[in-house]
């Protein structure tokens, strides 16, 4: 789908629900008896082995970076554990040696979920799930001007902590309906472009 968009650069990272793209979730899951996703099961391990070439006329991150017009964009799909899904881990150690893994001097961050504290409320859950280890390493260490993600439908929307803009893109409301207006913004040319 992404290929398809008539865009010249289309920058994609998984979440949560790319099962597929997630490699030790997938090897753990053909163990199992798939009752939790049971149309897993009609998978060969050849099926998504190299999921990732499906995406055409795109650009894949997964713990890396790519530099386009100038800007330095970073992307990474892992979230805090949630209810077993792809690309999930716990808190605290094992996120923040994911979130160690960004370089500095990025100019875009893209990852899943949110940082703690931004668009990052569930109601119904009455509490915030944003990654306290990836908020202290967005506006201790890497400090961004941009951090998209949108893995938290409720929290659509922008928001500013003064230096970075954080935009929870999500194009599906919490009832998965894909509604959710594109997001638009403008950075100013990196300095050396």
């Amino acid at each position: 789908f992404a290929g398809t968009l008539p865009y010249e650069y289309k920058i994609v990272i998984a979440g949560n629900h790319e099962l597929t793209f997630d490699k030790e979730f997938m090897a753990d899951l053909i163990k199992q008896d798939y009752y939790r996703f049971p149309s897993v099961s009609k998978l060969k391990p050849e099926d998504f082995d190299n999921v990732q070439s499906l995406l055409t006329n795109s650009i894949y991150l997964q713990d890396s970076e790519v530099t386009v017009k100038g800007f330095r964009i970073y992307g990474a799909p892992w979230t805090p554990w949630f209810n077993g899904w792809g690309f999930n881990l716990p808190r605290g150690q094992s996120l923040l040696d994911k979130w160690n893994l960004i370089p500095e001097g990025i100019d875009i961050l893209m990852t899943h979920g949110p940082p703690l504290g931004f668009r990052d409320w569930v109601p119904k859950e009455l509490q915030r799930v944003g990654c306290v280890e990836l908020l202290n390493t967005v506006q201790r260490r890497v400090r961004p001007k941009l951090h998209v993600f949108g893995g938290i439908h409720e929290g659509y929307g922008i928001m500013t902590d003064g230096y970075t803009t954080y935009i929870n893109a999500s194009t599906c409301t919490v009832s998965f309906q894909p509604t959710n207006l594109p997001i638009i913004f403008d950075l100013p040319n990196p300095q050396g472009s």
